[in-house]
C-alpha cells in the first residue's frame, strides 16, 4: 500500500470522527485528572525496544474533559546506546485529542503526539534532534465477546528528521475468564498486529531501518488498582537490519498502578 493512500485514509477516519463526541465516564477522585505509574520489563515502540531490553519506569497523567476532549503527559525512561553523541535518558509524550462515538459500540479517536527526548543533547555537527510528531486516527468497535481496533499514525519528519513514516495497527481482544485466581478483573488476551513504512530506508539521512511488520500477543488482568500485562513482541526484522538485538522477539512484562 502506497503512503499517499494512507495519508488518504487517515483524513477519511479523522472526517468519520466528527459525528457525535463520547461522553466520558464517570470522574475519578481527581475529577477529569487521572495518573498513573508502571513498570515494564522492556519498553517497546512497535515492537522495537526503547530500553536496550532492560527495564523501564513509565508515569501519566492524564486530562479528560465530558464534551471527548483529553490531554495527556506520558514519560518513561529510556536507553538508545548514545552516550557520546545524544546521550538521552527519557522520553516525554504530549498528545491532545478527541473520542468520539461512531455508533452504540463503535467509537473513535483523533489525536495529535509530541515526542519530545527532553534531556537529549543534538550534536553541534548535525539537525537531526530527536523530537517529532505524529497524528493518530483509531476506531474501536465492541461486539460483546470480543472487541477489534484499527490505528492509522502518520509523521511528517519522524525521529532524527528521517522524513515521513506511517503505521497502520490492527488489535483485538477478548475476555477469557471472570474470575483468575485471586485477581479481580478475570483474565483477557489480547493481541496486535501491525506494519511500519519509512518514505527513507537509508542510514545516512533516514531511519537506516526497512519496512517492517510488528506484532504482540499476550494475557492481562487486574487487581483493584493494579494491573499486571504479559506479552510476547516481536518484529520481523533481523539483528542484521536493527543493528543490535533490539528488534528481536522476547516476553515483556508490565505492573502498572492507577492513582485513585
Amino acid at each position: 500500500m502506497r503512503v499517499t493512500k494512507l495519508k488518504t485514509a487517515l483524513l477519511g477516519v479523522l472526517a468519520m470522527s466528527c459525528i457525535a463526541p463520547v461522553a466520558h465516564a464517570e470522574e475519578s477522585a481527581w475529577g477529569p485528572f487521572s495518573a498513573g505509574v508502571s513498570l515494564t520489563s522492556d519498553y517497546r515502540f512497535r515492537g522495537i525496544s526503547q530500553s536496550d531490553r532492560n527495564p523501564a519506569l513509565q508515569g501519566w497523567v492524564q486530562y479528560d474533559h465530558a464534551s471527548g476532549a483529553f490531554a495527556n503527559v506520558w514519560a518513561s525512561s529510556i536507553d538508545f546506546n548514545d552516550e557520546t553523541t545524544y546521550d538521552s535518558g527519557v522520553e516525554i509524550d504530549l498528545t491532545a485529542g478527541y473520542n468520539f462515538k461512531l455508533g452504540e459500540n463503535t467509537s473513535a479517536t483523533a489525536k495529535a503526539v509530541y515526542y519530545w527526548y527532553a534531556d537529549a543533547d543534538t550534536p553541534p555537527t548535525t539537525t537531526r534532534d530527536y523530537d517529532y510528531w505524529e497524528f493518530i486516527a483509531g476506531v474501536s468497535h465492541d461486539y460483546g465477546k470480543i472487541g477489534v481496533s484499527a490505528e492509522l499514525a502518520y509523521s511528517p519528519d519522524y525521529f532524527k528528521k528521517s522524513d515521513e513514516s506511517t503505521a497502520l495497527t490492527a488489535g483485538v481482544s477478548a475476555p477469557l475468564m471472570e474470575k483468575f485466581l485471586f485477581f479481580t478483573g478475570g483474565l483477557e488476551a489480547s493481541g496486535h498486529l501491525g506494519y511500519q513504512w519509512y518514505s527513507d530506508n537509508s542510514v545516512a539521512t533516514g531511519t537506516g531501518l526497512p519496512d517492517y511488520l510488528f506484532y504482540d500477543i499476550g494475557f492481562g488482568t487486574s487487581w483493584n488498582q493494579i494491573a499486571l500485562d504479559v506479552r510476547w513482541v516481536d518484529t520481523d526484522v533481523n539483528k542484521t537490519q536493527c543493528g543490535s538485538d533490539w528488534c528481536e522477539g522476547g516476553v515483556v512484562v508490565s505492573v502498572s498502578a492507577n492513582l485513585p
